[in-house]
């Protein structure tokens, strides 16, 4: 029987970025239709692919992970990473990296959310490196 681990299935979904945009993008679509109306289909994969270069950029890498950053970023605000609190949890090196996506629902009190949402920058859309992804 051929036996495929949690990080090799990992390797699979995310070698193919285009692929796993395009995945990121159809979730936020589903799970969060109102936040996405009317938005062109290559606008969000724009957005999404701005979110994935600033989720990289606190070392997250599964899947999951990736995933739940870009779809905070639409709920709550695209520079949501910003609110001290969160960033605290964000760069703690005493909680494993894959385990910081699920610290921030464990270790910050709503307040710390409402403050990053009425801290909502939309120019945090804006990656120099999201081409890269898209050419």
């Amino acid at each position: 029987m051929l036996r495929i681990t949690k990080a090799q299935l990992d390797g699979m979904i995310l070698h193919d970025e285009r692929g796993f945009i395009d995945f990121v993008a159809r979730h936020i679509q589903e799970e969060s239709p109102e936040l996405v109306l009317g938005l062109p289909f290559d606008s969000l994969r724009d957005m999404v692919a701005a979110g994935l270069d600033r989720a990289r950029g606190h070392g997250l890498r599964t899947p999951e992970n990736l995933t739940a950053f870009v779809s905070i970023m639409f709920e709550i605000a695209p520079n949501f990473d910003e609110h001290p609190a969160i960033a605290r949890v964000l760069g703690d090196s005493s909680i494993p990296i894959d385990e910081r996506m699920d610290a921030l629902f464990t270790k910050l009190p709503p307040s710390a959310w409402e403050q990053a949402e009425r801290s909502y920058d939309p120019a945090a859309w804006y990656s120099e490196s999201r081409n890269l992804h898209l050419s």
